[in-house]
């Protein structure tokens, strides 16, 4: 019977872990209206490569998020964010 019982636990725990890892989590916005909604989200803006952060940096600006979300992000705003066409969408 005491077998049975921790057979029971270990299903339990694996089914509980399974349903957990099965949830997706929220999805993160891409698609932002203007640079101030963008700001609450990246505080110095997305830029499309490592590169391109790297330049704004020794522009003066803060370093922007670079990434594989950040890339992302910058690819689905680039055509009206980023103005200056410098890689980098609403640097700050």
């Amino acid at each position: 019977m005491h077998r049975i019982t921790r057979t029971l636990v270990a299903a339990g725990a694996i089914t509980l872990s399974l349903g957990a890892t099965s949830m997706a989590p929220a999805q993160a916005q891409t698609k932002y209206s203007n640079c101030t909604a963008l700001h609450r989200d990246f505080k110095h803006g997305v830029a499309r490569s490592k590169a391109a952060a790297n330049r704004q940096v020794r522009d003066g600006y803060g370093r922007p998020a670079f990434g594989r979300h950040a890339r992302d992000v910058y690819w689905a705003n680039h055509a009206n964010l980023d103005r200056d066409k410098d890689g980098t969408a609403c640097e700050a």
